[in-house]
């Protein structure tokens, strides 16, 4: 007797393979930490924390009702990077990309699994 893998028993089966293949990396995709390439690492610029009530901010807002409290920018460095600070950011940078090089191939070959296995069917059944 011949193997025929569409029958209806291996279909759900291999539907379920993908179905649980496409949440192992969406979840391996998710968890990874690919974002953080052009952006300043360290403590956030907020400002002093308001102490007043809602009602004097309201009506505060219309005529000026005080100073703003100033930000605190001094996590912002001004001076030039030295040439190990580059190199070491320029690294960091290649890293992330080569990452998210590799998420994106990984996320396209996921997309493609149904497109081939609609090819197996299509050349390989009766």
């Amino acid at each position: 007797m011949p193997f025929h893998f569409a029958t209806s028993v291996t279909m759900i089966r291999s539907s379920q393979v993908v179905l649980a293949l496409v949440g192992f990396f969406s979840v391996a995709l998710l968890s990874g930490n690919s974002c953080h390439a052009f952006t300043v690492q360290g403590p956030l610029a907020r400002s002093a924390p308001n102490t007043a009530s809602s009602t004097a901010v309201f009506f505060g807002s219309f005529g000026g009702g005080g100073k703003k409290p100033e930000e605190d920018l001094s996590y912002i460095e001004s001076r030039d990077m030295t040439r190990e600070e580059m190199l070491e950011v320029n690294r960091k940078n290649e890293d992330v990309m080569n990452q998210e090089l590799a998420s994106m191939t990984g996320f396209s070959l996921i997309i493609s699994l149904p497109v081939l296995y609609l090819c197996w069917v299509a050349f390989f059944s009766d």
